[in-house]
C-alpha cells in the first residue's frame, strides 16, 4: 500500500475514535494498541516496490511459467478463499497465508493482501464509517474514481478505485475491511495507469471473487 493510501486509512481511524461513545473511549489503551497493530498491518509492500519492480513484470522465459489452470485458494488461518486467473504467477509469499502477492507475468498487474487482529474493543464500525466517509470526500478531489460501501455478511468494509492520479505511480483496487473478530483485511489489485484499462476487468474480478465462510 503507498504512502497516500496509509494516510487516510490512519486518518480515518482517528476520525473513528472521535466519533466512538464515551464508554469505548474510556478504553482508549486498547484502541491505541488496535491502531498501533493496523499501523504495523499497513506497512505492506507497495507493488512500487524494488522487488516487483524488478521481478514482477517478468515474462515466462525469465520468471517461470504461471498457473497452469484458474485456481481457487482457502487461507489457513482466516475463513475466506479467493481465485487467481489462470497464467498469473505467485511471485511472494504463502498463497493460503498472509501477505501474498500474484501478478501476471510480462505485466505489472498485481493482487495482494494482508490481514491482523485488532483488539475485541477497536471500533470496527466507527472505523469503516470514518474511512469511507473520507474516500467520499477524497473523490470530490479526483483521488478516486468510485468508492463504495462492501460488506459481505458480517465482513462490513468500503472499496475504493484510484484514478490515474490518485495512487501515483500505480492505480489501484483496494478493498478494507473488518470481519466479526476484529481483524482488519486489506486486499489490493493494481497495475500501472497505462496498464489499468486492459487489466481492470480481470483485476476486479479477482477482488471480487474474495469469499468470506462466516
Amino acid at each position: 500500500m503507498g504512502s497516500k493510501t496509509r494516510y487516510w486509512f490512519l486518518a480515518g481511524l482517528l476520525a473513528a475514535i472521535l466519533l466512538v461513545p464515551p464508554a469505548v473511549l474510556a478504553q482508549w489503551g486498547g484502541i491505541r494498541r488496535g491502531i498501533d497493530a493496523a499501523r504495523r498491518g499497513v506497512q505492506q509492500e507497495s507493488p512500487s516496490s524494488g522487488q516487483q519492480a524488478t521481478h514482477g513484470v517478468a515474462n515466462e522465459e525469465v520468471g517461470g511459467p504461471g498457473l497452469a489452470t484458474t485456481t481457487t485458494y482457502r487461507n489457513k488461518e482466516r475463513p475466506f478463499s479467493y481465485t487467481i486467473p489462470a497464467g498469473w504467477r505467485l511471485e511472494a509469499g504463502d498463497p493460503t497465508g498472509n501477505r501474498p502477492t500474484f501478478m501476471k507475468p510480462g505485466t505489472t498487474a498485481s493482487f495482494q493482501f494482508h490481514f491482523t487482529q485488532m483488539v475485541p474493543s477497536f471500533p470496527r464500525k466507527a472505523a469503516v464509517d470514518a474511512g469511507y466517509k473520507q474516500s467520499r470526500e477524497e473523490m470530490t478531489i479526483g483521488k478516486y474514481q468510485s468508492v463504495k460501501r462492501r460488506n459481505q455478511g458480517n465482513v462490513i468494509g468500503w472499496e475504493v478505485i484510484e484514478t490515474k492520479k490518485g495512487g501515483g505511480g500505480f492505480q489501484r483496487i483496494i478493498w478494507q475491511c473488518y470481519d466479526g473478530q476484529n481483524y482488519y483485511y486489506n486486499f489490493m489489485a493494481a497495475s500501472e495507469p497505462d496498464q489499468f484499462p486492459q487489466y481492470r476487468a480481470v483485476l476486479q474480478q479477482i477482488m471480487d471473487s474474495v469469499r468470506f465462510s462466516r
